[in-house]
């Protein structure tokens, strides 16, 4: 007897089992609780059972478990044609060969090497600035760009930031913003061996200029200024009005950039584009993917800083209590680090993905990155395999600093943890503390934001845009075959502040995989600062096009 004959021959006994059991988890399911909207939920092992009671139903007759299988077969067959046609329907994005990228001004190595040996460390503390350096850095500015200071306007910004205006002759036209900062991070003393060269000797050493600041962030500043030096010096006159601005305190509190856009807002000034430091071309991030992408930032996640404190009667070390307030911290931590915010793939990141997938040399990548509305858990969970891809779906919440105890035989009455959060585009940081609150779910900790520096997320530009259009065009003329694509900046930048004075805020810099910044062996290839001075070259002498 095949298994069809045995399953219809046995049918009636299954169904009248299966309906009694029906009966008997309907009434059960009188008592469960109700949901949101006041109506009973069947649990939901209730619900596989009326499925299952279902199937019982469909197989016991021959016919209908003959016309179940054939719907079954064509539902597959469209899916997987959908699949496949969506697949080799993602084209390959365009590929531009670029142009002949111009030399380097004679002085520029030299120029970034001189700015390099000037330590211009972002002070913590705002009030105890480094003056000696900082002053160093503008009689520096002024011998190496007597063009610059001669054509073009500077306005001190709190002392030590910068906007330089390069007054166009078409005031129709909204200026351009080309930002920077010439403030870096220290070098830890322990750390100053492990480096190649030294941190801040700017040693030119194999066709890369080495130190701190190289890459974060004097190759923009200087590379910004080496390209108006050399238009002056041709006699180029802009159309468009160029804004120069360069913040000094970007890597601690931004006050800086924040007092160059509240003086640009009373003079009621409007940009089409602001370009700043941000994404860069990489060649890695995609599985598969030979081409270069350059990763055009179009939005900035929020940031905020928590503090959780709790307090409980400390004593003695030798007679604990079953529970201290360092016990009651840690397990919060542990709870809140074991529980993932919600996962989300933004637009941005879609069309990153949309754009890189159709060149991916993967299949299987591409099979999935071509079809979200079928594989976005899987895409999702992929991402998340790595801490940058994680970052991308989601806010991040991590404890940076922990702090309780006097001695070692004094059981604290105190502890306090400062988390730091990463607010994901759509998300506020209302949300990030209620999300922190249900994880700990402990009215013992308390929870609060702290420090100055904290912001909501950015809004988005349109890839649509007329600055992100002009982006596109530029990264063709510079780098060849590459795939310029949107993405979410995970970190803060100045710029965060311009999108009050314009939708046109981008984050790009044309290096390729740079290394070290922030960390060892911080430094800027020479091919790389040719291609970032053509670069801005070109982004200046398009300025003249009305967007």
């Amino acid at each position: 007897m095949s298994f069809e004959q045995m399953l219809t021959a046995h049918s009636s006994k299954l169904i009248a089992h299966s309906f009694l059991q029906l009966k008997c988890a309907t009434q059960r399911a009188m008592s469960c609780p109700k949901d949101s909207f006041g109506e009973k939920q069947m649990p939901v092992n209730k619900k596989y059972f009326i499925l299952f009671t279902f199937l019982i139903l469909i197989i016991s007759n021959r016919t209908m478990l003959k016309k179940f299988f054939i719907l079954l077969s064509v539902a597959v067959f469209i899916l997987v044609a959908i699949v496949f046609i969506n697949t080799f329907k993602t084209k390959a994005w365009p590929s531009h060969k670029a142009m002949a990228l111009e030399a380097l001004p004679d002085s520029a190595i030299t120029h970034m090497s001189q700015a390099i040996q000037i330590a211009t460390i972002s002070p913590e503390d705002t009030t105890h600035i480094d003056s000696i350096h900082f002053n160093q850095f503008r009689a520096f500015l002024e011998k190496a760009y007597p063009l610059v200071h001669q054509h073009l306007t500077r306005t001190l910004i709190k002392n030590y930031s910068y906007i330089f205006e390069w007054k166009g002759t078409d005031t129709s036209l909204l200026p351009f913003i080309l930002m920077g900062h010439y403030d870096v991070v220290p070098v830890e003393p322990s750390a100053v061996k492990l480096w190649t060269a030294k941190p801040f000797g700017g040693e030119v050493k194999n066709n890369i200029i080495w130190g701190r600041g190289s890459v974060d962030d004097k190759s923009n500043v200087i590379s910004i200024l080496e390209a108006t030096e050399a238009l002056l010096r041709k006699g180029f006159t802009p159309k468009r009005t160029i804004l120069l601005c360069f913040g000094h305190n970007e890597e601690s509190t931004g006050t800086g950039a924040i007092a160059i856009v509240k003086y640009l807002k009373e003079k009621h000034v409007k940009a089409d584009l602001v370009l700043d430091e941000g994404g860069e071309i990489t060649t890695d991030k995609i599985k598969g993917l030979k081409r270069p992408v350059a990763m055009i930032g179009v939005a900035e996640k929020g940031y905020v800083t928590f503090e959780l404190s709790v307090e409980k009667a400390g004593g003695h070390s030798s007679k604990p209590d079953k529970e201290t307030a360092i016990d009651i911290l840690v397990k919060a931590l542990y709870k809140l680090r074991n529980k993932k915010t919600p996962s989300t793939l933004q637009e941005p990141v879609k069309e990153f993905l949309h754009r890189a997938s159709g060149s991916s040399a993967d299949f299987v990548n591409k099979l999935a990155m071509s079809n979200l509305w079928l594989f976005e858990s899987t895409v999702k969970k992929i991402l998340s395999y790595t801490p940058e891809g994680d970052a991308m779906l989601r806010t991040t919440i991590v404890p940076t600093i922990l702090e309780s105890g006097v001695r070692e035989n004094v059981i604290p009455s105190e502890a306090k943890a400062i988390v730091n959060s990463r607010i994901n585009i759509n998300e506020t940081t209302k949300d990030v503390q209620q999300f922190i609150t249900d994880a700990i779910d402990d009215d013992r900790v308390k929870i609060k934001v702290v420090g100055d520096f904290n912001t909501e997320p950015s809004s988005v530009t349109s890839i649509n845009s007329p600055a992100f259009k002009l982006m596109e065009e530029t990264i063709y003329k510079t780098v060849d075959d590459a795939i310029p694509a949107p993405f979410i900046m995970l970190g803060a930048t100045d710029s965060r502040g311009y999108r009050e004075i314009s939708n046109g805020v981008v984050n790009f810099s044309p290096l390729i995989d740079s290394k070290g910044f922030h960390g060892i062996d911080e430094r800027l290839p020479i091919t790389d600062f040719q291609r970032f001075f053509n670069f801005i070259t070109l982004i200046i002498k398009e300025s003249d096009k009305k967007f």
